[in-house]
């Protein structure tokens, strides 16, 4: 297989989405009774690139490659290397890290990653990069409905607050499978930006604005988005009195079945929190379950890029 990289969701296919998951689904239910899977990438070197901050995808990648028998190299932030002083540019630090590597998954919202990519001989993984979509993150939070329903197919996915990368991601990832995406963005301002919809509704998908209260009876899953956004002053106190954070009795108004799933981190910049503290050790709250089957999805995605067979 030639070299692949997965810098944005539509990199992959519907059949690479589906091979994706059969292997995140084989090493989240192998490690769970006991089976190892260090001969998958024995030697293998993870760049592990994160020159912005990063808390949940770093850590969840460095495990990874440990479980499949690796390690890894690389740099938190950007103090202590030729790019913070000027002396470097990112093409040349990344190209360089890659000289040294089998994988990447960088970090850096300044830069364009399919450009990084396509200038470096391994796979490169967006971790968030360019600020257009944490292409990861999307596969992530995806798997939590693959791995209730056992497919994706058909789904309908409600989102409320801002489709920023996290769920423009999800967006991107669940859009070859025919969902119907149900979006309230609390402020016109903040509908889904039309790139987007296009490129769902090309993939065969649907979006619809509306009201929270107008369809959360109706969804298999809800995604909430960030509390804060990169948005001016005004919008951002139009935001805070328009929010009103889910609370414990938001799920007896869904489905006995549908699943939450919070962004991280979920302050909004007045104090309050997008998800109260209370709703997650409800069982239906998927948000932390799908922090521990992370590393999980970094092993899918490694192994498939790097075209390791996983039985």
């Amino acid at each position: 297989m030639s070299k692949r990289d997965f810098v944005h969701t539509s990199d992959f296919s519907r059949q690479d989405y589906d091979e994706t998951f059969r292997r995140v689904l084989v090493f989240d239910r192998g490690l769970a009774t006991g089976r190892t899977f260090h001969h998958l990438l024995p030697g293998r070197v993870l760049a592990s690139l994160f020159l912005d901050e990063s808390t949940r995808t770093m850590t969840a990648f460095q495990a990874a490659i440990v479980r499949l028998g690796g390690g890894w190299t690389g740099m938190t932030g950007k103090q202590g290397t030729y790019l913070a002083t000027g002396e470097e540019d990112l093409a040349d630090l990344v190209g360089s890290i890659a000289e040294v590597s089998d994988i990447m998954v960088l970090r850096y919202k300044n830069c364009q990653p399919a450009k990084l990519a396509a200038n470096i001989a391994i796979p490169l993984v967006n971790g968030l990069c360019g600020g257009d979509e944490h292409a990861i993150a999307g596969v992530g939070i995806a798997y939590a409905i693959y791995k209730k329903w056992g497919s994706l197919h058909g789904r309908t996915i409600g989102i409320r607050g801002l489709v920023t990368e996290t769920m423009g991601a999800l967006i991107g990832t669940l859009a070859p499978f025919g969902t119907r995406f149900l979006v309230d963005p609390v402020l016109d301002a903040f509908r889904v930006p039309d790139p987007i919809v296009q490129r769902c509704r090309a993939a065969g998908s649907s979006i619809e604005h509306a009201p929270l209260d107008a369809w959360i009876g109706e969804v298999d899953f809800l995604g909430i988005g960030e509390g804060k956004g990169y948005w001016s002053a005004e919008d951002d106190v139009a935001f805070n009195a328009a929010f009103r954070p889910f609370v414990v009795g938001d799920f007896d108004r869904m489905r006995k079945d549908a699943l939450v799933f919070a962004c991280q981190p979920r302050r909004t910049s007045d104090g309050r929190i997008t998800i109260d503290k209370a709703c997650d050790a409800h069982p239906n709250n998927v948000t932390f379950s799908s922090l521990k089957d992370f590393p999980y999805v970094a092993m899918g995605m490694m192994t498939y890029l790097l075209d390791v067979p996983v039985g």
